[in-house]
């Protein structure tokens, strides 16, 4: 026989009945896209579902689609939540008041230690191996990590060049060529998985030289 006696509300912070555990708005994001990162680099991009992510937050599938409409849209949280620390930081100063060596060492230093974090590589290499079959992947990847940061150092460039102290009419290229003068010697071993052959502290005043002017 059914009782009509009303459950005793549950209160605040405590497990519901069926052991599942209580929903709160400001961890339930974040644990979805922990989950969805681990399940990314555990099983590729394919091979992970939207129905696996949602068993692994745990939340439900609807909780999940009223956050991420997609899988893309899931991807594109993950790549942005790796990204989000170096370029939403003040990584740059707003104006070229100070050394604009000390400024770009410092730059690539905070570079540096976003490489070392434990997903960035990773979540590259799947990038990589996947974007011939998905292309949103690569997509998602320019629009919230490299596009903001190549953005970012060309304004500052692009003040340099103002004052005449850039060695190249074009700030915009200016940044792709030093990030390229850092990245090729120092960040792509890292990605093959082979020895940096390069002194880094060499390879980033060789940089630094090529888009600064001397006064």
């Amino acid at each position: 026989m059914s009782s009509d006696i009303p459950s005793p509300p549950r209160a605040a912070g405590t497990a519901p009945a069926d052991g599942r555990p209580p929903r709160d708005r400001r961890t339930t994001v974040p644990r979805i896209r922990g989950a969805a990162r681990r399940l990314f680099l555990e099983r590729g991009y394919e091979g992970t579902s939207m129905d696996a992510v949602a068993a692994a937050a745990p939340v439900s599938k609807r909780t999940l689609y009223q956050h991420f409409p997609g899988k893309a849209d899931l991807f594109a949280a993950v790549i942005d939540d790796a990204w989000s620390h170096f370029t939403r930081a003040p990584i740059l100063p707003g104006d070229t008041g100070g050394d604009p060596r000390a400024v770009l060492r410092a730059y690539v230093g905070r570079l540096t230690e976003h490489w070392e974090r434990p997903d960035v590589v990773p979540l590259l290499r799947l990038v990589i191996a996947e974007a011939p079959r998905f292309p949103e992947l690569s997509q998602a990847y320019f629009a919230v990590g490299k596009e903001p940061a190549l953005k970012g150092l060309g304004a500052y460039f692009a003040a340099l060049a103002a004052e005449g102290r850039l060695a190249t009419p074009d700030p915009q290229l200016a940044a792709a060529q030093f990030l390229g003068a850092i990245k090729e010697p120092l960040f792509w071993p890292r990605v093959l998985g082979v020895p940096v052959a390069f002194d880094a502290s060499a390879a980033v005043e060789r940089a630094i030289d090529g888009v600064l002017k001397d006064r």
